[in-house]
């Protein structure tokens, strides 16, 4: 269901650090990560990085909120993204085809507490490997 345009959309610009204890993973943890969030309806830019056992990997994207695709190439995978409100939630969509397998990442993006907490629950499905995942992060 897409959000009513006289419904208020929430705001995600901002800075969000990894919470482990609050989230719920099915992959093994990172050390860290950061969300860098720019959003002003309807763009949207995302930097993220994770740290695993000391090693970074960044992540960037710009789309807006409209549902329309972008294509990019990030870590081997190419990948088709698109997002779009679903409610209050904000939908990252993706396909990825990676060494020609191919698979799904669908993220709901959710604003809680007063907006001081962000929530990406997450649902990857790839041949061999599915995971879900509820990442939380705190405002900085």
């Amino acid at each position: 269901m897409q959000v009513r345009e006289d419904m208020a959309k929430p705001d995600f610009s901002g800075v969000w650090k990894f919470n482990r204890a609050r989230s719920s993973l099915q992959i093994p943890p990172p050390d860290s990560t950061t969300f860098v969030i720019n959003h002003k309806e309807p763009r949207f830019h995302l930097e993220r990085t994770h740290i695993f056992s000391g090693n970074s990997d960044f992540f960037t994207i710009d789309l807006l909120t409209d549902g329309n695709s972008v294509e990019l190439t990030h870590a081997g995978a190419r990948i088709r993204a698109r997002l779009y409100w679903d409610d209050e939630a904000l939908v990252f969509y993706s396909e990825l085809i990676r060494d020609d397998v191919r698979g799904t990442n669908v993220v709901w993006y959710r604003l809680t507490e007063e907006g001081q907490t962000f929530i990406a629950f997450e649902r990857l499905s790839f041949e061999g490997h599915n995971h879900e995942n509820n990442w939380v992060f705190d405002r900085q």
